[in-house]
């Protein structure tokens, strides 16, 4: 199965909705949730752990696969964890966070969220929601002045080489510092941080029809086969295939 359908893009979020396909090993830096209207997905996990789920929840960072029935129908939703949005979305228990636990907690995310009338991108909100821990609001979403500072900085130069050292001296703070910070509070490195930023401008390049060498180029990578080993590593599909069937609205 391949993927195809419309994918709907806002400030922090990314949402599918159509036929789901399938996808090799990989990881990436959104969390995602997964919803499964019609067919069978089935999710493995790291470990090697499998189950067919209707829903699930998967952390940023954690490596999974996905096999998909002919027909296969539903939403894929990924939620940039930098964001107020991921950020307020619980990490997985200490000992837990497999396969099973990420289908437990997509199951009771959407048995509280009511699907009402609201559109895919409001519903996706609610979701959202339901996974926040709001015993803890008051620190949930508190990035650190740097690490923020970092952020906005990022997006503008992602066409070119990005370093931990140039950009920990913009924000003045040490690289080592800076790095401890993104893997303390975004749960992810520095450079994976960068891949996902690159991958996601690169879709965004594609979707308007440019080829692959255009937009491995304006996303600051070093070719088109950067670009193809970035997408396998982070979507477990090439480029083509992540983008080939979509309409972007």
């Amino acid at each position: 199965m391949t993927w195809s359908g419309a994918v709907h893009m806002q400030p922090g979020i990314l949402m599918f909705t159509g036929a789901v396909g399938s996808a090799h090993m990989h990881s990436h830096a959104a969390v995602q949730i997964m919803i499964i209207d019609d067919g069978d997905v089935t999710v493995t996990d790291g470990d090697g752990h499998s189950e067919v789920v209707r829903s699930v929840v998967i952390p940023s960072g954690a490596v999974h696969a996905l096999s998909a029935s002919e027909g296969a129908r539903g939403r894929a939703i990924y939620i940039d964890s930098t964001t107020g949005m991921g950020l307020r979305i619980r990490p997985p228990e200490p000992g837990r966070g497999g396969v099973a636990d990420w289908s437990d907690r997509g199951q009771t995310a959407v048995a509280m969220t009511d699907r009402g009338a609201d559109s895919d991108l409001e519903y996706a909100a609610r979701l959202i929601d339901s996974l926040s821990e709001h015993e803890k609001a008051s620190t949930l979403g508190v990035l650190h002045p740097a690490l923020e500072h970092a952020l906005t900085l990022l997006p503008e130069r992602i066409s070119g080489q990005v370093t931990l050292t140039d950009i920990a001296a913009l924000v003045s703070i040490s690289p080592g510092r800076l790095g401890r910070i993104f893997n303390d509070q975004l749960q992810m490195s520095f450079s994976t941080y960068i891949r996902w930023l690159r991958l996601r401008r690169a879709m965004e390049v594609m979707s308007s029809g440019a080829t692959l060498t255009t937009s491995a180029h304006e996303a600051g990578f070093t070719d088109s086969a950067h670009l193809n080993r970035i997408c396998h590593s982070m979507f477990g599909l090439t480029p083509s295939a992540a983008t080939g069937g979509l309409t972007w609205n």
